[in-house]
């Protein structure tokens, strides 16, 4: 479960906050989709579960923790339980697909077995595991976001976070995209989709609850 209890999220850049005493749950298992206009604060709301930053005022919870009283040096034990897609991919684009994903298994303390048992069973689930051997320039925007999501997946996280993560794709793409993550979600995972494109939510059929962020004149970081 996650809760923001009054959060709000001023930047110095900014007179008025990009979040404003935003109160939300979201329960364990739920497809929750953050909509809004850019600048509104979406963004800001999966940067403050990541802890990448923090609250100017107000709480946030993960799990019943108040991850604002997390030691710095526990942060990346905490990250583990969190995967992300971001819109520009960030793919290392001297490395293979296998390469991109084999640093997960590294960081996490894996064998070199045990990486290569989970990067083929995440390819193979999404559907993509002959583009193991190659490089992300040899792919399309759609085929790299799905790596970018086998990468998200890797370590099986509890929670999956997805900011804007159609903006470069093609309609044909973003639509392949959302339905992975419902697949995902189906699978008993908590799927957070920031986004400003209501009309292909609104094409697709998706089990997701939609919250609205309101306008401010703040500035989304």
């Amino acid at each position: 479960m996650i809760l923001f209890s009054e959060v709000t999220k001023r930047y110095e850049a900014a007179g008025a906050p990009v979040l404003d005493h935003f109160t939300e749950k979201i329960d364990d298992g739920e497809f929750a989709v953050f909509t809004g206009r850019s600048g509104v604060g979406k963004t800001t709301a999966l940067r403050l579960i990541l802890r990448e930053i923090e609250p100017t005022e107000g709480t946030v919870f993960v799990d019943r923790q108040d991850i604002g009283r997390i030691p710095r040096h526990q942060i990346p034990l905490y990250r583990r339980r969190i995967g992300v897609i971001f819109q520009d991919f960030r793919l290392m684009q001297e490395a293979t697909v296998y390469d991109n994903l084999s640093i997960t298994g590294r960081i996490l303390g894996k064998s070199a077995k045990e990486t290569e048992s989970r990067i083929m069973h995440v390819l193979s689930f999404l559907g993509i595991d002959h583009y193991h051997k190659r490089y992300p320039a040899e792919l399309s925007g759609g085929e790299q976001q799905k790596v970018c999501l086998a990468r998200a997946i890797m370590n099986d996280p509890k929670f999956l976070l997805a900011d804007e993560p159609t903006g470069n794709l093609d309609p044909a793409a973003s639509r392949e995209l959302l339905r992975l993550l419902e697949l995902i979600h189906r699978q008993g995972k908590t799927v957070i989709l920031a986004t400003h494109d209501i009309n292909l939510l609104n094409e697709e059929t998706l089990s997701c609850r939609q919250i609205a962020f309101p306008e401010t004149e703040g500035q989304e970081a």
